[in-house]
């Protein structure tokens, strides 16, 4: 009889302690993440801070049978070539002509 009344009188026991482990959880996550910014999911990889992290610089240029490019490492040789900032949501390639506006 006393143990009950004991439990019956402390009801946010139980509550505490799951939003303490699930805000451990998530803090948890949030630093294994900010550790390790390559395995960001596709979500974060939109937001501001993903961009952020997943930006490379690419290199676009013509050769001599004018083909186009488009590299991470700079052309050898003496070729002229565009130098650009990519992030892994945007497209490279141009839209095409019916989609230009």
């Amino acid at each position: 009889m006393i143990s009950s009344m004991h439990r019956a009188s402390n009801p946010w026991k139980g509550r505490l302690i799951w939003l303490m482990v699930l805000l451990t959880g998530l803090g948890g996550g949030a630093l294994y993440f900010y550790l390790n910014p390559g395995e960001l999911p596709e979500w974060a990889a939109r937001s501001g801070l993903g961009r952020d992290l997943q930006t490379t610089t690419v290199y676009r240029w013509q050769d001599a049978s004018g083909d186009w490019h488009i590299s991470d490492r700079k052309p050898v040789g003496n070729i002229d070539f565009q130098e650009g900032q990519y992030t892994r949501d945007t497209n490279v390639l141009p839209l095409p002509p019916e989609l230009q506006k």
